[in-house]
């Protein structure tokens, strides 16, 4: 009898451990780690990658807060030329980085989250309101803003950041 009762107890336990871990896999909530960056044509083709091949960054939500950081992860040299080294710096960090936070509200159900900025790389950023779409695929999460937002020349293009837990 007290064979059955502990496996049954290791068989609930076991349930349970996969249960949590699939309704954690699929909810914005905690820290995702960012593995690609990229501008999609509407017929799912890349048309850029505006972090380079090996962007670095993370996105954080908890408790209400949301905070994203991506950036470029080809360190660039800074050779001397006509520019200074300061100068070149401030070109490269407005091409190659973004950050912001603020409070945010999300829904799971509809695959939202709409932030509030507070602070930001850019001050034209700070104040307004931001809302970003995901869906989950397994245990990778797919996120940016609204499909066609991103103009790249003629072209209009949808952002997909792609992300895993860390």
């Amino acid at each position: 009898m007290k064979k059955i009762i502990g496996f049954s107890v290791s068989i609930l336990v076991l349930q349970l451990t996969v249960l949590c871990s699939s309704a954690w896999a699929e909810t914005l909530q905690g820290s995702w780690k960012l593995i690609a960056a990229e501008d999609l044509r509407d017929d799912g083709t890349v048309a850029r990658n505006p972090w380079g091949l090996k962007p670095v960054g993370a996105i954080v939500v908890e408790a209400g807060s949301c905070y994203v950081q991506i950036m470029s992860g080809d360190v660039p040299s800074f050779p001397a030329t006509v520019l200074t080294v300061g100068e070149q710096m401030i070109a490269s960090l407005l091409s190659s980085y973004i950050a912001y936070t603020g409070p945010c509200t999300f829904d799971d159900a509809a695959g939202t989250t709409t932030m509030t900025v507070e602070a930001a790389w850019r001050p034209d950023y700070v104040g307004t309101s931001q809302t970003r779409f995901y869906r989950f695929e397994g245990n990778t999460l797919l996120y940016g803003p609204a499909q066609g937002s991103i103009r790249f020349g003629d072209e209009r293009l949808t952002r997909r950041l792609t992300l895993v837990r860390p």
